[in-house]
């Protein structure tokens, strides 16, 4: 019975709580990036996710942008290249040369994945309790 309602209750954090997502962006961005306001430039469906956080704006414009969040940028300003991206989708962590990051769904299951590379590169930190998920 304990097991039943355990199962329920997971169930309804990840899959009833359309903001799951969104806490967890609130919680690690500004921590990675020791700022309580960030300022990111994302694709249209992390611009879906972020619109109601009130830590994490969205810009229309990616030069003033902290970090870029989100799978594609395909006509992405020469200038906003070399910006800090987190990754919303596995293929886009691999093949970014700025993926310091990435946050996605694999068979149902959340998987977060950090490059240390990156993260020094860009001088961000990890708090201990992520740091067993940096590559």
């Amino acid at each position: 019975m304990k097991n039943i309602l355990l199962i329920l209750l997971v169930t309804n954090i990840l899959f009833g709580n359309s903001n799951y997502e969104l806490k967890l962006y609130e919680k690690l961005l500004p921590t990675i990036f020791s700022k309580t306001k960030l300022l990111i430039y994302t694709d249209r469906h992390s611009e879906q996710i972020l619109k109601h956080s009130n830590v994490l704006n969205v810009t229309q414009n990616c030069e003033e942008a902290d970090l870029l969040m989100g799978k594609r940028f395909i006509n992405l300003d020469e200038r906003c290249k070399n910006k800090p991206l987190f990754a919303t989708s596995y293929l886009s962590y691999h093949n970014s040369e700025n993926s310091f990051g990435a946050f996605y769904w694999r068979k149902g299951r959340p998987q977060i994945l950090f490059n240390h590379d990156l993260l020094q590169h860009f001088n961000l930190y990890l708090p201990d309790s992520l740091k067993k998920y940096a590559q």
